[in-house]
């Protein structure tokens, strides 16, 4: 089975978040909460993010939840050329039956880190109005732990303790390609994003988790005359490719799953964005029995200096 974070939870999704609010406040446009967008930062400002992320997972007699607080540092190298570094603090526990009763496994500690860069090669501005494009390239490092244990995890091959599943674990201990394109076009106070990126994740002691394909749409809206207020409405889908274990596919692993996603973005200063989110299934086509997505909660600040 596959018990793992949703990959819409990735660094990624923080890591390429660009503001342009420099000079008039009618400059200032709302970003995709839970998904890449195609705007950069003005060369020389830095953007600092954190994020709160809840999930639960529950089915097939089990239920998972997962916390992930992420901490990012996105730099303008230049006007087009945008760096992000990103790592993540991973809490996990599973709660199961057995014949001897409900029990619960926990891991703990920091995810892997996360290098991200965002060019915009196309930009285009009339009056009220922008549409940009941008290629999104990264990174994602095995510096999150893969060998935490607990005395109710299984006893797996091999093992003389009671190691968790790789999917319980805070880290994959492998080193993953991250590539993409996103789009982005302003009509006043309506905008427009999308976005496609793949993940391509290499293997690791025996063990390999599928690749994704992702793919968001983002529509906001900015409302009152101060404009710093903005509905942010997604749309967010994950294709995951099952995962690999000696060799050999996990049936219970990888499927389809897209979400529709309400948030909010309030600015209480001019480089200040508070935010929140809450990620709800529509579609899910799981491959074989695995515990279902149900709710993924959002809370998040960025600041630009």
């Amino acid at each position: 089975m596959e018990l793992k974070t949703c990959l819409l939870c990735l660094p990624i999704t923080i890591a390429l978040i660009a503001v342009e609010m420099v000079g008039e406040m009618t400059n200032v446009h709302a970003f995709p909460i839970n998904a890449p967008n195609a705007r950069s930062l003005f060369g020389g400002f830095t953007l600092g993010v954190f994020d709160y992320r809840f999930t639960r997972e529950t089915g097939a007699g089990q239920e998972l939840n997962v916390s992930e607080e992420t901490l990012t540092g996105v730099y303008g190298a230049t006007r087009d050329l945008t760096l992000g570094l990103t790592l993540p603090t991973v809490q996990k526990e599973l709660e199961f039956e057995t014949s001897a009763g409900t029990k619960k496994i926990h891991s703990s500690g920091f995810g892997d880190l996360s290098l991200v860069g965002v060019y915009r090669f196309y930009r285009r501005d009339v009056p009220r109005a922008t549409t940009q494009f941008s290629l999104i390239g990264g990174l994602k490092t095995p510096t999150g732990s893969t060998s935490q244990s607990d005395r109710d995890g299984p006893l797996l091959p091999g093992n003389t303790r009671r190691r968790l599943p790789r999917p319980l674990q805070p880290g994959s201990g492998s080193w993953d390609g991250i590539v993409g394109i996103a789009g982005f076009q302003n009509l006043d106070r309506l905008s427009f994003y999308g976005s496609i990126q793949g993940k391509i994740n290499s293997e690791d002691d025996n063990f390999r988790f599928g690749n994704n394909l992702h793919y968001d749409f983002t529509v906001d809206y900015v409302t009152l005359q101060e404009r710093n207020l903005f509905f942010v409405l997604e749309f967010n889908g994950i294709s995951a490719g099952r995962n690999e274990e000696n060799g050999r596919n996990v049936r219970n692993s990888g499927g389809h799953t897209l979400f529709i996603s309400p948030g909010i973005e309030y600015l209480p200063l001019p480089y200040m964005i508070l935010e929140s989110s809450v990620q709800i299934p529509i579609v899910q086509d799981l491959n074989g029995r695995q515990p279902e997505k149900r709710v993924s909660l959002v809370f998040g600040v960025r600041y630009l200096f």
